[in-house]
């Protein structure tokens, strides 16, 4: 899935932008995920198998940069109230971790996957109720206006910085546990660190509104992006249980503020009516990319050097792609443009 997550997310939203059908794009690929998740259970043999993820992640990994646009799109000149939105996804998160395991326990995975397609039509029917009604006219634009917006520095620095960071992302999601129980600690000593991290992520949503008038989303992301390197340079040197827990509570800043500053940030840097698109990149080589060299990394070289030497190598990484984005978007660049795809394209209507 992180194969197909690295240029799926993409070529939807940027299809979506030059149709003008995001509305309808995002309804056909929830319904497409939860047909996938219902047949998936049955297949029987590992090629059938391989397939039916594979399909599944063709038309899953966008859902979340077409939400992030239409909420955007929804809250206006009103940026920072995304947060509010983006918190249930993290309550979601943190249902589904806990009950989903003492659902296929007692009920077998097949249960579980069909509890997926359940709740993925489940969204597609609150999406399709709750689609608008306002049709904003913008002019159908081209693969060259596509590729224009999203060569512009700002953004190809901003994605860079991300994505190194996701990279550094890696080892912890992928062996976090295991590390834990390497130092002598319990599953359920694990799970209450995911739980930490989980809820310090909440905090900060729900604050994100109020942290807006404090600073603006550069500051923030940098403030994001610096909390990589210091939480996995401390994770190197961590064995008590309760440090490892503060630890985790930095999740609030490496995590929270900066994927909200983040998406916030892509919303700002291009032309209204290629903002779906800009989602998309951003998906695609932060989760995408980020995630698969990550976690490939990561299991390459997890039994050659082990957890700590991973965590000096993931600080030095995120480290970098700090320097990146505080050198390659200066402050006085940071200006948001206004301009819309229908403003700057108005001769060719």
């Amino acid at each position: 899935m992180p194969a197909v997550a690295t240029v799926a997310p993409f070529l939807w939203t940027a299809y979506a932008d030059a149709t003008r059908r995001s509305d309808r794009i995002f309804l056909w690929t929830t319904w497409l995920s939860a047909l996938t998740a219902l047949v998936l259970p049955n297949a029987q043999r590992f090629i059938p198998a391989a397939l039916g993820i594979f399909c599944l992640a063709i038309v899953r990994t966008p859902l979340i940069p077409f939400a992030n646009s239409m909420t955007f799109r929804a809250l206006r000149d009103r940026p920072q109230r995304y947060a509010g939105v983006r918190l249930w996804g993290t309550v979601g998160y943190i249902g589904a971790a806990v009950g989903a395991g003492a659902v296929m326990d007692r009920l077998g995975l097949r249960a579980g996957m069909y509890g997926v397609a359940v709740a993925m039509l489940a969204c597609g029917a609150v999406a399709w109720a709750g689609r608008s009604r306002d049709r904003v006219r913008l002019a159908p634009v081209g693969w060259r206006e596509i590729l224009e917006a999203t060569r512009d520095r700002r953004f190809l620095v901003l994605v860079a910085a991300t994505g190194l960071a996701w990279v550094s992302y890696g080892p912890y999601g992928t062996f976090y546990t295991i590390h834990l129980e390497h130092l002598g600690f319990s599953r359920a000593f694990a799970g209450t660190a995911w739980a930490a991290a989980a809820g310090s992520e909440l905090v900060v949503m729900l604050l994100w509104p109020r942290m807006c008038g404090w600073a603006e989303p550069r500051t923030w992301l940098i403030v994001g992006l610096t909390a990589n390197p210091v939480r996995w340079l401390l994770s190197s040197i961590a064995h008590d249980p309760v440090f490892l827990l503060v630890i985790q509570l930095t999740h609030a800043l490496s995590f929270g503020v900066f994927y909200l500053a983040a998406v916030q940030t892509v919303e700002s840097l291009v032309p209204d009516g290629l903002r779906t698109t800009a989602q998309g990149v951003f998906a695609s080589v932060t989760f995408g990319v980020g995630g698969l060299v990550g976690n490939g990394l990561g299991g390459l070289l997890y039994e050659a050097i082990g957890m700590t030497a991973l965590y000096i190598a993931a600080g030095i990484v995120s480290a970098w792609g700090t320097f990146l984005y505080v050198v390659g978007t200066p402050r006085d660049e940071q200006g948001t443009r206004s301009l819309s795809v229908k403003a700057s394209r108005g001769d060719r209507q």
